[in-house]
């Protein structure tokens, strides 16, 4: 029985997430990618504020936080499927350092700016909000 209840909990999850991205697809104007890797000491020190105090204030907006994990092949090539979907691949496939945040205009497909993930939340929302929408604004 709590084997069933915990597959229905993940399958209403993945629909809850799958709703998510594919509104957030449709209106984001720019997507911050974060790279990011289990083995990064910089991400293990700032995951948690960037979940907590970073990733809420943009849950309705048009920005969407994207995920890179770059810890190991199969993460990295999960990654890869997801960054293709939300068509920001290409702008950051060269991007190897983890503890980023490179923020992508989706109208331009290229890097807009970055920032790093062990600067405070304050700055690293003012970035996100202030990321220009077009290379070189």
């Amino acid at each position: 029985m709590k084997s069933k209840n915990l597959k229905i909990t993940f399958f209403f999850l993945a629909l809850l997430l799958a709703g998510l991205t594919m509104h957030a697809q449709t209106t984001a104007k720019v997507i911050a990618v974060v790279n990011k890797a289990d083995w990064c000491h910089v991400c293990q020190q700032n995951g948690n504020k960037m979940m907590k105090e970073v990733t809420p204030v943009f849950e309705n907006s048009d920005i969407l936080i994207v995920m890179n994990d770059l810890t190991n092949e199969t993460t990295t090539k999960k990654s890869k499927q997801v960054l293709k979907e939300h068509k920001v691949y290409a702008a950051v496939k060269e991007e190897a350092a983890t503890g980023m945040v490179f923020l992508v205009s989706i109208e331009t497909g290229k890097i807009t700016g970055k920032i790093s993930v062990a600067e405070p939340a304050a700055a690293i929302i003012a970035a996100l909000k202030n990321a220009p929408m077009k290379e070189g604004m």
